[in-house]
């Protein structure tokens, strides 16, 4: 593999290396595909769980939208669309303050 293609897929990866992301309140159990805020379960969807996780192994880095769009639904091609903001919004008001 190129040095250029690893160093990208390296920063992919989370800088922690921890399987079981705490930030704040929150915890994700990616074994279990589980959420807890305050050590009480929320619902989430694969969708909002795949952003959740994507987000919490990246602290303090800001997200593109063509990024997440590729890694969290899969498209490769330059559309416009808002579901990022639509499964962000949901995913605030379910994690709540």
């Amino acid at each position: 593999m190129l040095p250029a293609i690893k160093a990208i897929l390296r920063r992919g990866e989370p800088n922690d290396g921890n399987e079981n992301p705490t930030r704040g309140a929150i915890t994700i159990d990616s074994a279990r595909h589980q959420v807890f805020v305050s050590g009480k379960r929320i619902n989430l969807t694969a969708v909002e769980f795949k952003l959740l996780s994507m987000l919490m192994q990246r602290p303090g880095r800001v997200q593109a939208r063509d990024r997440l769009l590729n890694e969290v639904w899969g498209y490769e091609c330059a559309i416009d669309t808002r579901t990022v903001d639509t499964h962000g919004r949901r995913l605030r008001e379910k994690l709540g303050k």
